[in-house]
């Protein structure tokens, strides 16, 4: 058995504005002070495993949150987060008020109707499952950590757990949260989502 550890980057000044703002793939912000403290917290909840291997995605947020766990991180590229396209930078009420049928039709279904001029959740999907599951076959009975995103964590989890791609954005994934999942011949099972008692301690 192969145990993965998947987690969303600590926070960034984006992530902690309210409203906050889509970063997706680009703009490729710093973490914010508070997210350097989420990542030393989680790096101390961590401590205690046995983690022989750990990847980021290459954006600052998520290289930086896994360095904090002082191990040797290596970078893999199909991890990123989605191209939001046009919609970077922006709230959702900005979306709404410059685009309301794109947002519309987004909020309905981001499987069909995907982030203007950006991904789709199919193609998130296509993109990044392939690299997880390859991860996994590369270290067998290893237990590796994953620092990611927040909308590729989404359709991972989606896809594992059986339910429709479109419910994947109503998966919780707060900055730093971890997911547990097991894979087994080939299979994956998801055992914990979203876990953030590091962040109350």
């Amino acid at each position: 058995m192969t145990r993965l550890l998947l987690m969303r980057h600590a926070a960034t000044a984006a992530n902690l504005q309210r409203p906050y703002t889509l970063q997706g793939s680009r703009p490729d912000s710093p973490l914010a002070p508070e997210g350097v403290a989420q990542a030393a917290a989680v790096g101390r909840a961590l401590a205690h495993l046995d983690i022989q291997e750990v990847y980021a995605s290459p954006l600052i947020r998520a290289r930086a949150t896994a360095e904090a766990l002082g191990r040797p991180v290596e970078l893999e590229a199909g991890l990123i987060e989605v191209d939001v396209g046009e919609w970077a930078g922006l709230t959702w009420d900005d979306v709404a008020r410059r685009w309301p049928a794109e947002h519309a039709a987004f909020e309905a279904d981001a499987v069909a109707s995907g982030y203007l001029g950006g991904e789709n959740l199919e193609q998130v999907r296509r993109r990044v499952l392939p690299v997880i599951e390859g991860l996994a076959e590369r270290h067998p009975g290893a237990t590796l950590l994953v620092v990611s995103h927040g909308v590729v964590n989404r359709v991972l989890l989606a896809h594992w757990m059986g339910l429709p791609l479109r419910c994947a954005r109503s998966l919780p994934q707060d900055n730093t949260g971890y997911n547990v999942i097991d894979f087994h011949g080939g299979k994956a099972k998801v055992r914990t989502v979203n876990r953030v008692d590091h962040l109350v301690a």
